[in-house]
């Protein structure tokens, strides 16, 4: 009777290579729909049947967890085989080898057939399921260090989330690869080496099986491994060996049986959107598409060549393919229906009288200890309000930014700046929809041909569009710090549009809509006829009365030293200093400001933190965001070409904030009162800046100008032009 082992009954022996394991001797039932594991008990009585073949089994209830080898044995190594994981005793090496198992990996599945139990390079066939970002995989033999014979197969064969049954097989110099429980179906590629397969000698003959992963990327995550079988070519399918269906074009584990309807939904974004392409939907059209070049290509008797994604698909959908990004978690309800709404609030009144009864203020003497304690009550009462757990409580402790905020630097960034067409996000819609014609007004500006304009733009519900207000400092800001800003909704993937610009991607519409409400704020429609200037570039923590500011002055040295501690601006920051756009003329203070709100923008309630230091910038730099439901426009067509210059201001070397975009106020006012930058008399001091030279200076002529140099207010012209009038003054006096 067939047993089924690693059942999700039976807890897994989880070893960390295949050396530490142990092995066993067994057999496989062979029918028409799958080759079955039988029980080892019965493997003397059925040998004489010629439906069963002996195999060497990995124990029952073990799995394998394989380490990138690269990172943990930099390649292959005596630890990814086993001396007893090999063909079984007594059967015929020069027939072939077949090798079955089941894995769970992103990417990278490596399989090793050697005739040691060691890697031996010239007589190595090493299989790589979902190489290249789980787009291929790939047949080779290395014949030394730099020549190779391989062939490389488009597949997507490789889930992170289901136990995926493989099978490799060797027969006649051809080994050959596929997905399934049934050797020669579902066959993704197969490579021809018969001519090393008759030079080679018979100590040269394939023995033995290596499992490894062979993950490069930095992101590179464990695999597991289970059920690994390993067997001869079964003697009833004569010289000839297992039969092979003919390749399949596209094997995609999406369309079978082993993936469940919500890991079809594809990950990095794609699930419960409904008008986000999902993963199936692009494989697809990368299909048909790689059909049409191989039929062109056999039409024109031209040699067919792999295409890669991005010669069907947007391009940023493509990276995001090959990217393969684990994936968020999903929350599955509407969070914001009046269902869940009540629940919430049954839940937060049941918690708030389980405080008061810990207070001992149950109902009992409730009366008395209002009377008493009316204060304290009502303070506890109003600290658990719209507090939903303990994360959401943390972010409640600090003051939101100043929606005011939202139209600094407005006109600078509106070049970069994509507004959704119409009234599309308007009122909080979420599945807005509105057809585009060629020569409508507004919505297809900037558009020259028809080529890129799609019929239908739809909001996509399980996206959010970034946009940064705060150009220089949001430069050095990177995936993982975004990640990290959205990491209490389960992100999984950033779609970067531009500098100022990117999508959050989540795995359905819902933990994107917990994400856009709980970190940002709602905009006014219409906006405010002029900006408030006393609360630009102004931080929450600056609402203190002088005495406040005195005493967090008095505590500075201790502050500054606490890393874990969260500030938009450090201690020593200078005074709010509004940007020289703020000294326009009153005319320009009476122009319009932009309508966010109608357009669907929302402002970030806090800043976006850089979490670490890289060569792209440093550690605690902070950046100002709007942000919105993102929309079928907003995507990139074909990959850039050109970047933008960087910003003034702009450097990797130093944390950056919201003032030092395209402001020349730089020097550090007020008194150093902490001990950290005390400096003695001896000490070198920073240059300071001399803002009297720039004060009467706007904005435009200040970024027409060249590099800057070290004396603030001098441009390389203007240096260049002192030396030679020193110069001739030399010269004169000289002569």
């Amino acid at each position: 009777m067939a047993s089924t082992y690693a059942s999700s009954l039976v807890r897994e022996i989880e070893h960390r290579s295949a050396s530490a394991c142990t092995y066993e001797q067994s057999i496989i039932s062979i029918t028409d729909d799958a080759w079955t594991i039988k029980s080892s008990n019965d493997t003397d009585e059925n040998l004489t049947d010629e439906s069963v073949v002996k195999c060497t089994l990995l124990s029952p209830g073990t799995s394998i967890r394989v380490a990138p080898m690269e990172r943990a044995t930099s390649g292959w190594s005596t630890e990814h085989f086993h001396q007893n994981l090999k063909l079984p005793e007594g059967s015929n090496v020069g027939r072939g080898i077949i090798v079955q198992f089941e894995a769970m990996a992103r990417e990278c599945i490596a399989i090793a057939f050697s005739p040691y139990h060691q890697y031996e390079l010239g007589k190595t066939y090493v299989v790589h399921f979902g190489a290249n970002g789980n787009l291929q995989t790939v047949i080779r033999r290395h014949v030394n260090y730099n020549e190779a014979v391989d062939l490389t197969f488009p597949s997507r064969v490789c889930s992170e989330n289901h136990w995926i049954p493989y099978w490799i097989c060797l027969q006649n110099g051809t080994l050959s690869a596929g997905v399934g429980k049934c050797v020669g179906k579902n066959v993704i590629g197969s490579l021809d080496d018969s001519m090393y397969n008759m030079l080679r000698s018979g100590v040269d003959a394939v023995r033995y099986v290596g499992i490894g992963n062979s993950a490069l990327n930095r992101n590179a995550r464990d695999l597991r491994v289970r059920n690994v079988a390993v067997m001869s070519i079964p003697g009833q399918f004569g010289l000839e060996g297992v039969p092979m269906e003919a390749q399949s074009a596209f094997v995609n584990i999406l369309d079978m049986e082993y993936v469940t309807n919500s890991s079809r939904r594809g990950g990095g974004g794609g699930g419960g959107g409904g008008s986000v392409a999902t993963e199936a939907e692009l494989l697809a059209e990368y299909e048909k598409e790689r059909a049409k070049a191989k039929a062109r290509a056999a039409k024109y008797g031209i040699e067919y060549k792999e295409p890669a994604p991005d010669a069907f698909l947007k391009w940023s959908e493509a990276r995001r393919l090959r990217a393969n990004p684990e994936r968020g978690f999903i929350t599955g309800i509407d969070t914001f229906s009046a269902a869940e709404k009540a629940k919430a609030d049954a839940r937060k009144e049941r918690f708030a009288k389980d405080e008061r009864k810990r207070k001992g203020l149950d109902d009992d003497n409730a009366d008395s200890n209002n009377n008493n304690d009316g204060s304290d009550n009502e303070g506890a009462m109003e600290d658990d309000e719209g507090v939903d757990d303990v994360a959401e409580w943390e972010k409640t402790k600090k003051d939101p930014l100043p929606i005011e905020q939202a139209w600094d630097n407005w006109k600078q960034v509106s070049k970069f700046r994509a507004d959704p067409p119409g009234n599309l996000l308007s009122n909080g819609n979420t599945s807005g929809e509105i057809v585009l014609s060629l020569g409508s007004d507004g919505d297809t500006s900037g558009m020259d041909t028809a080529e890129f304009i799609p019929k239908k733009i739809v909001v996509v519900p399980s996206k959010i569009h970034i946009f940064s207000i705060d150009w220089a400092p949001f430069k050095q800001i990177r995936t993982d710090d975004l990640l990290s800003f959205f990491r209490d909704y389960g992100p999984s993937y950033v779609e970067w549009l531009g500098e100022l610009s990117c999508n959050v991607l989540f795995e359905d519409k819902h933990s994107a809509a917990r994400a856009l409400h709980a970190l940002s704020q709602e905009l006014p429609s219409p906006p405010p006829e002029a900006v408030d200037m006393t609360k630009r570039w102004e931080p929450p923590s600056a609402q203190k009365n002088e005495e406040d500011m005195n005493d967090e002055n008095a505590e500075g040295e201790k502050n500054e030293l606490d890393d874990n501690s969260v500030r938009d601006f450090p201690l020593d920051a200078p005074a709010p200093q509004p940007a020289d756009g703020a000294m326009e003329s009153d005319e320009d203070e009476r122009e319009p400001l932009p309508d966010f709100g109608d357009m669907g923008w929302r402002f970030c309630k806090w800043t976006v933190r850089k979490v670490s230091n890289d060569r792209y910038g440093r550690r605690g730099t902070r950046a100002r965001v709007l942000m919105r439901l993102a929309t079928t426009l907003d995507v990139l067509d074909d990959r850039p070409t050109e970047w933008p210059k960087p910003p003034p201001g702009f450097t990797t070397k130093r944390v950056l904030m919201p003032w030092h975009d395209f402001s020349g106020k730089r020097r550090r006012e007020g008194k150093r009162d902490t001990k950290r930058r005390r400096r003695s008399d001896g000490g070198r001091r920073r240059r300071g800046n001399d803002d009297n030279n720039n004060s009467d200076r706007d904005l435009d002529t200040r970024l027409a100008e060249g590099l800057s140099s070290g004396r603030a207010g001098f441009s390389i012209e203007e240096i260049q032009a002192e030396r030679n009038a020193k110069n001739a003054e030399i010269l004169e006096i000289s002569s």
